[in-house]
């Protein structure tokens, strides 16, 4: 993927490419974003007629001097056979694209095509539709998307037709309708998460990188581009990460994350204890390890953590003590 130019310096490069004062990194640049947007192309090509255009209207007017000494004598009440002989120059051959004159073609190449090419190339990058919450978000292709609080969605140019690309901050779940040949993707931040067909929440806070997936239903993938790590998550699963812990937590289990519902079955102490330390944001410690030879049968639904606790010691015949701020000991 190419780097992202400023307008002006995009416009610039795009000059020495059609000049051929572009080096070779230059021109490896521009040839790649070519291929990146078709959109580009035709930026390219619109400002490749404007420099044609201007090229081919600057020309030098010859200066006709015997003519301009002939009009001063005039204002001077001086008589012609008074003054020097001037012999008239030979006639100037239009100059094209050289010093002065060449730097003023760029100049109004880039200033033209930011106020027309340009304007339509800047519009284009914009996305298509925004919505803001609270909100619910009826997009094109049959999915919708509820927005909690001041959340925003961004869908991207040509949504439903060459892609099913959004881009999010803050809280929303989404019901994504079906497309096996187009996949449901959200960006966030450096993280995106890559769907065919279901139903999950995502909370993205972009300040403090933190991310988290909850699947109701179906099967998501989340992409981290940063650290090139990748997570499926099937229903009932739960993802953080955050630049304090950047590496993908996940959580088994929870029916629904806002309500804090949790199910268990025959689970594993140590799955459980995973699950309430990400629903809850606490830790859980284990004294006494032979414990983690047993396992869970019960739900919870919006219970607190203490109550948490106190369900989990009386399930597994031991006590618990809390020892710390969200700190908590089973023993």
């Amino acid at each position: 993927m190419t780097s992202t130019y400023f307008d002006e310096a995009l416009y610039t490069l795009l000059c020495k490419y059609l000049l051929n004062e572009a080096d070779t990194e230059e021109r490896a640049w521009v040839e790649a974003w070519l291929q990146e947007d078709t959109g580009n192309a035709k930026l390219l090509a619109s400002l490749g007629k404007v420099l044609q255009t201007a090229a081919d209207q600057a020309v030098t007017v010859p200066v006709k001097t015997d003519q301009s000494w002939q009009q001063l004598y005039a204002k001077m009440n001086v008589t012609p056979a008074e003054a020097p002989s001037v012999k008239e120059p030979e006639p100037v051959t239009p100059v094209r694209k050289s010093g002065y004159i060449y730097t003023l073609l760029k100049v109004a190449a880039v200033l033209l095509i930011a106020l027309g090419a340009g304007w339509w190339f800047l519009t284009s990058k914009k996305p298509v539709t925004v919505f803001a919450g609270p909100a619910t978000a009826q997009l094109p292709d049959g999915s919708s998307v509820q927005l909690m609080g001041d959340s925003r969605l961004e869908l991207a140019k040509d949504y439903n037709n060459s892609n099913r690309t959004v881009s999010l901050q803050g809280v929303a779940t989404f019901d994504v309708a079906g497309s096996a040949g187009q996949p449901f993707v959200v960006l966030l931040g450096h993280t995106e998460v890559k769907v065919l067909g279901t139903r999950f929440t995502i909370h993205y806070v972009p300040g403090q990188k933190a991310v988290s997936v909850h699947v109701a239903s179906g099967k998501v993938m989340v992409i981290d581009h940063d650290n090139a790590d990748s997570v499926v998550l099937t229903q009932g699963m739960l993802l953080r990460n955050d630049s304090l812990r950047p590496a993908f937590r996940v959580a088994t289990h929870v029916a629904d994350i806002e309500k804090k519902s949790l199910a268990f079955h025959d689970t594993p102490l140590e799955e459980v204890l995973q699950t309430i330390t990400e629903v809850y944001d606490v830790k859980v410690e284990l004294e006494n390890t032979s414990l983690l030879k047993l396992t869970v049968s019960t739900n919870f639904n919006g219970e607190s953590i203490e109550d948490v606790m106190n369900a989990l010691a009386m399930t597994l015949n031991a006590s618990w003590e809390k020892t710390g701020d969200r700190h908590y000991k089973l023993k």
